[in-house]
């Protein structure tokens, strides 16, 4: 039992649906503010013409990140909701574990709207036009970033404080 004074597996438990939460934020805003500038009106042109492969690589490598952090969040919360489900209602965290992993669910929820943009960008279905679908993602990824990610995060905020507070 001397190993817990320094890693305490219960403690990184509790902590990990903010870090992941955390990150899922953080990567939704950079790639908003990142991707934006493909907008810009004087690069549309170059835009139009580059983003369909550009985005393609992008695409590919982010995804696995998003899904990760979006999989480690919805887990450990609910990792957190079964385990010591009293401690945590009794602390009044459980029923925000339970929200951060429903938010974060909620993220892929709006696949249905970022899908068929996502592919005409991708395949340059709008023939040279990929900076108005870009636009639209912006758009529906600013909205999913506000509501579901930004929300995940206060919710596992919370919880945490909840749980380690005496």
């Amino acid at each position: 039992m001397a190993s817990s004074v320094f890693f305490d597996p219960l403690t990184l438990l509790r902590l990990a649906p903010v870090i992941s939460s955390t990150a899922s934020l953080t990567l939704a805003w950079d790639q908003h503010w990142m991707l934006r500038i493909f907008t810009l009106p004087e690069l549309e042109r170059d835009s139009n013409l580059y983003l369909p492969k550009w985005f393609h690589a992008f695409f590919r490598a982010g995804l696995p990140s998003v899904l990760a952090f979006l999989s480690v969040t919805m887990t450990t919360a609910t990792l957190n909701l079964r385990s010591e489900s009293l401690l945590l209602k009794q602390r009044g965290s459980y029923y925000w574990y339970a929200a951060g992993a429903a938010l974060a669910a909620g993220h892929l929820l709006f696949v249905p709207a970022v899908a068929p943009r996502i592919q005409a960008i991708v395949e340059d279905g709008t023939k040279e036009k990929s900076v108005g679908e870009l636009k639209s993602w912006l758009r529906v990824n600013g909205v999913r970033g506000m509501t579901t990610d930004l929300g995940a995060w206060v919710c596992c905020v919370i919880a945490v404080v909840r749980t380690f507070s005496v």
